[in-house]
């Protein structure tokens, strides 16, 4: 492997989030009078922000949306994650069999990536190195919390490697010219592919593909 570091998403890429907080947000459109499957919560929010979620709500109902409706959805998905969250299939496998400096850079909310590395026990693995998209002007898709996470690692992005499972995500990786594997759950390999990320479909694949 020609990386020297390892830039991972977490949500639906170190941990198996994405159905439970979207199966959430399927439900809680509802008190807005919208219909949304939980389908059609991951293909619109997928590794998004929660503004973003908040911004497409409001685009589909046509209305303001309640002040407490954005902290009833995060307890809702905190209550979810205690009993239903779990690392990715091989993913510890795969962390234990790396020897290059690793971190987090995610689009969720600092408290909510830390909470749920915790759950996971995957915490230790990274070391205090969790980078959100708080710490940036932009989100993913744009570029800017790669670029800043490589830069704090202390690597060029031509020496980093992005694991990631959204559209959002691979878009950001492209736009910072950093080499990206995509995990084929969340959008299909095709839709991964043309995005601009190597796709693969388990951990034990993306460990080959990595040649560990």
């Amino acid at each position: 492997m020609d990386a020297k570091c390892i830039l991972f998403d977490c949500d639906g890429t170190l941990v198996d989030s994405e159905n439970i907080t979207n199966r959430v947000v399927a439900r809680m459109a509802g008190e807005l009078g919208i219909h949304m499957t939980l389908k059609d919560a991951q293909k619109r929010f997928g590794g998004k922000t929660l503004d973003a979620v908040i911004y497409g709500m409001k685009e589909l109902s046509g209305k303001d949306i309640p002040k407490d409706w954005l902290p009833r959805l995060v307890e809702g998905v905190s209550e979810a994650y205690k009993t239903e969250l779990r690392p990715m299939e091989g993913i510890k496998e795969l962390l234990d069999n790396l020897d290059i400096p690793i971190c987090v850079a995610s689009n969720g909310e600092p408290k909510h990536v830390q909470s749920s590395l915790i759950l996971t026990g995957l915490i230790d693995y990274f070391n205090k190195q969790i980078f959100t998209a708080s710490e940036v002007e932009f989100p993913k898709p744009a570029p800017d919390l790669f670029l800043y996470a490589a830069q704090q690692m202390g690597f060029k992005p031509s020496e980093c490697l992005v694991i990631e499972d959204s559209i959002p995500g691979v878009t950001a990786a492209v736009k910072a010219n950093i080499k990206v594997y995509g995990l084929v759950k969340l959008c299909s390999a095709d839709e991964l592919k043309n995005a601009g990320a190597i796709p693969f479909k388990t951990m034990h694949e993306l460990s080959k593909l990595l040649g560990i």
